[in-house]
Formats: C-alpha cells, sequence, structure tokens
C-alpha cells in the first residue's frame, strides 16, 4: 500500500464525520427518551476511520498518532471487519522478552506465537488482534457498558450485516450522564404513570445532579422495591433515593411499613 492512499482513508474519514460533542444528549432522531433506551447507535462514532489489511506497520503507527486514537479496525475492500491493531499490538516490536515472559493480554497469557507474530509483522494484516469482540448498533448502552468492563476493553467496533459501521467508546457511554435532571425527571415519571400505571398523586419525584427521589405511599413494600430497581436502570439515573411508604409490608408480614433509601 502506498502512502498515498493511507491519506485517502483518513481524508475520507475527517471529511465525511460529525462531531457528536455539539449534539444534546438524546436527540439522534430515533424517538424520544421516554420511548426507547439508548443503544449503542445514539452515542457511537461513524464513519469510523480504519485501515487496509496490507498497510505498512508504519502506517499504523501514524494513524494512530494523527488521529489520537488507541486502536483502529482493519477492515477490507467490502467494509467488512477483520481485526484491530491497538497500541499495544505495536508496543510488541519494540521489547524484547524472554520464552517464559508472561504477558497477560496474549491468549492464554503465553509469549511463544502470538508475540512472535506482532514481532515479525509487516502490515496491518500481520499485526491485528483477531476475533475482534462487537457489537450490534440496537445494543443497549448497558449491555455495551458490561461487555467493556468484563472484558478490560477501550472500544468496541459496532457491526451490522457483517459491515462496520461505527465504534464507541469508554468515553461514549458516559454521555448518559450529562442528561439534564428535568429530563431524567420526565423519564422517571414516564415509568411510573405510564408503564407501571401509578396514578400521578401516588409519588412524587424529584431530581438533583442525576440523583432520583421518590416520595409518596405505594400499596406494598415488594412495590417500593420494584420502583427502586426500575428506576435506577434509567440510563443516566445515579442513584434512587425511596423515602416511600406502603399499606402493606409483604415482606415482614406488618401492616404498614417506610423507606427511606437508595
Amino acid at each position: 500500500m502506498s502512502g498515498n492512499s493511507m491519506g485517502m482513508v483518513v481524508t475520507a474519514f475527517v471529511a465525511g464525520s460529525t462531531p457528536r460533542g455539539e449534539e444534546a444528549p438524546g436527540s439522534h432522531g430515533h424517538g424520544t427518551r421516554e420511548e426507547k433506551e439508548w443503544t449503542v447507535r445514539d452515542v457511537m462514532s461513524s464513519p469510523v476511520v480504519h485501515i487496509p489489511p496490507n498497510a505498512p506497520v508504519k502506517a499504523v503507527a501514524e494513524l494512530l498518532l494523527s488521529e489520537r486514537v488507541s486502536g483502529v479496525p482493519v477492515v477490507d475492500t467490502h467494509g467488512h471487519l477483520l481485526g484491530v491493531v491497538s497500541e499495544e499490538d505495536l508496543l510488541a516490536k519494540q521489547i524484547d522478552l524472554p520464552a517464559s515472559a508472561h504477558v497477560p493480554w496474549l491468549s492464554g497469557g503465553h509469549f511463544s506465537h502470538e508475540f512472535r507474530r506482532r514481532r515479525e509483522a509487516l502490515t496491518a494484516e500481520e499485526l491485528m488482534s483477531t476475533p475482534v469482540t462487537c457489537v450490534h448498533p440496537d445494543t443497549t448502552l448497558r449491555q455495551a457498558a458490561r461487555t467493556m468492563y468484563l472484558r478490560h476493553l477501550k472500544r468496541l467496533p459496532v457491526v451490522d450485516g457483517g459491515s462496520l459501521v461505527g465504534i464507541v467508546s469508554r468515553a461514549d457511554l458516559l454521555r448518559v450522564y450529562l442528561l439534564p435532571d428535568e429530563h431524567l425527571r420526565r423519564d422517571a415519571e414516564h415509568m411510573l404513570h405510564g408503564t407501571l400505571a401509578m396514578g400521578a398523586a401516588a409519588v412524587a419525584v424529584t431530581v438533583h445532579e442525576g440523583v432520583v427521589t421518590l416520595e409518596g405511599e405505594v400499596a406494598t413494600h415488594s412495590q417500593a422495591d420494584l420502583l427502586v430497581r426500575l428506576l435506577g436502570r434509567l440510563d443516566g439515573v445515579v442513584a434512587v433515593e425511596a423515602r416511600l411508604t406502603w399499606r402493606i409490608d409483604d415482606h415482614a408480614g406488618s401492616q404498614r411499613g417506610h423507606a427511606a433509601h437508595s
């Protein structure tokens, strides 16, 4: 691959990209926040800067530095994701390790084959990590966050029908915490009075700094617990503080009680 073709890839990305940071959280054209849970589609970067499999290692390093990213997808001419080259993959070419060395991020923690492959790599295809953990555009942010956290990933390529359509980072997943308190209050009230069919006068909702406070009376202790669990799962909610009373304590058998916990 020539230096000119490498430049075409980068230029196409820069010219076609849309800055996400200037959008208001939630204004993504997929319906109101009351109608859907946030998905990867709402926060991902698209189009994605990528590199062809035959790109030389030097071109990969130049792209990582120029775009200020820690990893870049390797994509074939049909738009299919083949693998990802990260900073860690490139670092393997700069160090010497004994054959007995334990390298946690390598498959099985073993030195041998994967390390040698990266040390000897001349192209992105030879250097890349594969298979790649991916997500679909309709994956919820909660599911994506779980995958990233459990697998210690910094980014997730977004694939639809085998083609790379975006990429989502840890920082992207945090955008839900930018939702205004008033927005969260409307979401909470919609769940209470719509999904859960509770009367508007039964429970009052206030929100401050992402913390939802519930005040009022519900039928049972179990219903109070359910409210806390469901509202705590709303995108952008930091915590739920329940200042609720109930007519029947179906947990302990008593007839009345109250809650004041998050």
